[in-house]
């Protein structure tokens, strides 16, 4: 009898010890998992978050298309872009 009060009375500190959650107390330290949620939703509703192609930083440039589209905009005959719909694509 005296063998099962002893194991209860441990059992019982280690289940009160596995509630204490100071961590969430102190303001400073967030909690086990915080942030998780987002970046799962990130995860889901983007494709490639850091495709391999990113890191490609040497980009085909034409200074003088630029130096045009620039004038362009500048005197307010900026080109409108075509408008494309979902229907619009073939297969």
């Amino acid at each position: 009898m005296h063998y099962r009060t002893g194991f209860s009375v441990v059992l019982l500190a280690i289940a009160t010890a596995a509630c204490d959650a100071t961590m969430y107390r102190d303001s400073a330290t967030p909690a086990l998992g915080y942030g998780n949620s987002v970046h799962q939703n990130l995860s889901v509703q983007i494709i490639d978050p850091q495709p391999a192609s990113a890191a490609n930083t040497n980009l085909d440039f034409d200074g003088r298309k630029a130096d045009i589209a620039i004038e362009r905009y500048r005197q307010g005959k900026v080109i409108p872009p075509v408008e494309l719909k979902t229907s619009d694509v073939g297969p």
